[in-house]
């Protein structure tokens, strides 16, 4: 008969670092998703106290970036002429 060995390795910590490192974004991805609705103030509470609030600009962070980037491409050539 044939002699059948088996060797047991050692387990890796890799995989649960880099498990832990995902989950670790998520928890980032999902504060900073929600930072943007937190404050939040209830339209029937009383407004004695409480500054002036400025208005919420609606447009989404993303479009706003666009923006940016167009303004600045836009005026780099401008003012290098």
């Amino acid at each position: 008969m044939a002699e059948i060995q088996i060797e047991r390795t050692q387990r890796s910590l890799l995989p649960w670092l880099i498990g832990l490192v995902l989950v670790a974004l998520l928890v980032i991805g999902l504060v900073l998703v929600f930072a943007d609705s937190g404050g939040a103030v209830e339209d029937n509470a009383p407004e004695v106290g409480r500054a002036q609030e400025k208005k919420r600009d609606e447009t989404p962070r993303r479009l706003q970036q666009w923006a940016l980037v167009m303004e600045a491409g836009q005026a780099g050539p401008a003012s290098a002429a």
